[in-house]
């Protein structure tokens, strides 16, 4: 399971070698599509029409009214219209301006004034285009109808549709306004240009201007308004002096002091009373004594006042206490009744008196404020008036044209150097496309890490020196073998000492060149002159009529056609060809009577002949010697070796 995850992590993961060498085995593919795409690119860079682009650069007045001849006033204007609800066009606005220049009726004053109508690059309109006849049958099959439209609103509409492709207006960082024309004709582009520019600037003037006299036209009437107001609040003060006394305030003043003054008085004669009807109380409980008297003192400091004794006819000496009679305590409480009485009458008097002084009082300040802010706009209008004579003879236009389109020269499209280098990477790409695509079709490995990594071998060893040994019998072989030792044949000996386990083992030259037979005979007369005794059948073999009189030497199918020292080469003689070995009934007997007569058995095979030895079950776990090559061997090929058995040694070129 653990494998089974391995492997599919390696699957999913990316082996940009991989990939490079993948796509480098179809470079001449990449090459001729990348060379066709540019020379159709450099066709279309030479054939396709010129467009020339003429810009022109302006910025408009700043319009701020905040500094120059006229001061503040601008500012003033400006807030004295949002009062009155007056927003003039934000003209300086590059925003808006942006929006106002593409607009349909901006776009059709410049239509009238140039005349796009009958300019073919703005107007592609055709009269006599009549559609194909065959989207005409079509359209009446499918019961479609063609709704015939005003030729007039199609004109305008491919103008304005132009117009925005063809036009652009931008603001630049410097906070300057561009304005660019594409056109195949330079001088109509430097025209457009020139005029959209100067409509520009005449069109935000004359609002400038505009503005500015309505916002003129609303002070004129806020002054008339203010002179009324004056005129009314002055007659409005006038006319209370006459009906009431512009002393109110005083009165006022003076009333509040007398209230004052009665409500004291009122206060005090309550106290008195209150005492005098505590003392009347004493006196009708019998004969009070002196300690009576301290008792009331202390509730009613009153009785100790000179005031208080002279009303109640006794001695001024606090010290010198003697009780008053009935009669006279009866007659003192009616006379401070009656005063009580009295108090109460004027108080009310005096406080109605008080509260209509308080009311005119205030109509008064309310007349005289009212009066001071008629005044007091009235001023700041009429300064406002002053200026207005310079505002109407002097209407400055600081907008400026820093670039005026020129005809150009150079055509801007098409560009030619662009539109190669969008070929050339556009057939790199198809091209790469197109690899990546056969790549994966092939189904083949193209490095040789991914091929080892994919079979997973103890050993792998690189072949050399195997086309010097082609058309050689085993004897040639063993004999060049002899003189001139391979390295990586007597390592593969050594390795299959351990791997074959007394069982044969394949070798299947996958790598397409077809030379399992060398191969074979190179290790097979290695292992003999390492003193092995091998026994070697070439599976790739077709039968020869001369194999028929040749004596069987094994299991009476095999007969040995070739031998060198201790290694023999056997042919099947039941078969037309030694790969119907594969499909003998007999092959675990003739297995075995090969193993028991000698070390090693090999079989040798190419690719055609894998899908009969891996079909072979009298093997449960056959150990591959496996000659691979990248871009040859397919991964399907590796998939058979891994589920059929175990690969012990890898050779690769």
């Amino acid at each position: 399971m653990i494998k089974n995850e391995q492997e599919q992590t390696g699957d999913d993961e990316i082996d940009l070698k991989e990939l490079f060498l993948s796509l480098w085995a179809y470079k001449l593919l990449i090459m001729v599509i990348s060379v066709f795409c540019v020379v159709s690119a450099g066709y279309y860079a030479i054939n396709a029409d010129k467009v020339y682009i003429a810009e022109s650069t302006f910025a408009l007045d700043d319009n701020d009214g905040s500094s120059g001849l006229l001061g503040s006033l601008g500012s003033d204007l400006g807030a004295l219209g949002a009062l009155a609800g007056i927003s003039g066009a934000d003209v300086s606005g590059a925003g808006a301006l942006l929006e106002r220049v593409v607009s349909r009726e901006f776009i059709l004053e410049v239509s009238d004034e140039l005349d796009l109508l009958n300019d073919e690059l703005f107007n592609p309109y055709n009269p006599d285009f009549k559609e194909p006849v065959w989207r005409a049958r079509l359209k009446l099959l499918l019961g479609m109808q063609s709704k015939k439209q005003d030729p007039e609103r199609i004109q305008l509409w491919n103008v304005i549709k132009e117009y925005q492709e063809l036009v652009t207006v931008d603001e630049t960082d410097a906070g300057t306004i561009s304005v660019s024309v594409r056109h195949k004709v330079p001088e109509r582009a430097a025209e457009i240009a020139n005029h959209i520019v100067k409509k520009i600037i005449s069109m935000t003037s004359q609002e400038s201007i505009e503005d500015v006299d309505e916002k003129l036209s609303y002070l004129s009437r806020t002054l008339a308004d203010a002179s009324q107001e004056l005129k009314d609040a002055q007659d409005a003060l006038k006319e209370y002096s006459l009906e009431n006394s512009t002393q109110a305030m005083e009165s006022f003043t003076v009333g509040s002091v007398m209230l004052d003054d009665l409500r004291t008085q009122r206060q005090r004669s309550a106290d008195r009373l209150e005492a005098i009807l505590a003392l009347k109380a004493a006196l009708s409980e019998g004969e009070p004594t002196f300690q009576d008297y301290e008792l009331l003192r202390k509730k009613f400091p009153q009785l100790d006042e000179a005031s208080f004794r002279r009303i109640m006819g006794l001695s001024e000496v606090n010290s010198a206490w003697s009780w008053p009679s009935f009669r006279l305590v009866e007659q003192v409480e009616l006379s401070v009744r009656d005063r009580f009485s009295s108090l109460d009458g004027e108080i009310r008097e005096l406080e109605e008196d008080v509260v209509r002084y308080a009311i005119s009082a205030e109509e008064l300040a309310t007349l005289k404020r009212n009066l001071m802010i008629a005044e007091a706009t009235y001023e700041v209008l009429i300064q406002q008036v002053k200026s207005q004579s310079l505002i109407a003879g002097f209407k400055p236009d600081n907008s400026k044209v820093y670039a005026v389109a020129d005809v150009p020269i150079n055509p801007s499209e098409p560009k030619r150097n662009l539109i190669l280098a969008v070929g050339l990477v556009l057939g790199i790409f198809l091209g790469s496309a197109l690899a990546l695509a056969l790549s994966t079709r092939r189904n083949v490995y193209f490095s040789k890490s991914s091929l080892l990594n994919a079979l997973n071998a103890s050993h792998s060893h690189q072949v050399k020196a195997l086309s010097r040994l082609k058309g050689k019998d085993l004897a040639g072989v063993q004999k060049q073998t002899e003189k001139k030792p391979l390295h990586w044949a007597r390592q593969t000996v050594l390795e299959l000492d351990i791997l074959s386990g007394g069982e044969p083992v394949f070798l299947c030259d996958v790598s397409g060149e077809k030379k399992a037979d060398v191969l074979g005979r190179t290790i097979a007369a290695t292992a003999g002159n390492l003193g092995r005794d091998v026994a070697l059948v070439d599976l790739s073999r077709p039968a020869n009529q001369a194999d028929t009189e040749l004596p069987a030497t094994v299991g009476n199918e095999l007969a040995s056609i070739s031998k060198a020292n201790s290694c023999s080469e056997y042919v099947y003689l039941s078969g037309k060809q030694n790969l119907d070995l594969m499909y003998s009934k007999s092959l675990r007997r003739i297995l075995d009577a090969l193993s028991k007569k000698h070390d090693l058995v090999l079989f040798t095979c190419n690719l055609d002949g894998l899908g009969t030895v891996m079909s072979s079950s009298i093997i449960d776990q056959p150990t591959f010697v496996v000659r691979v090559r990248p871009g040859r061997t397919s991964t399907q090929s590796i998939k058979s070796f891994l589920n059929r058995g175990k690969v012990g040694v890898v050779l690769h070129d």
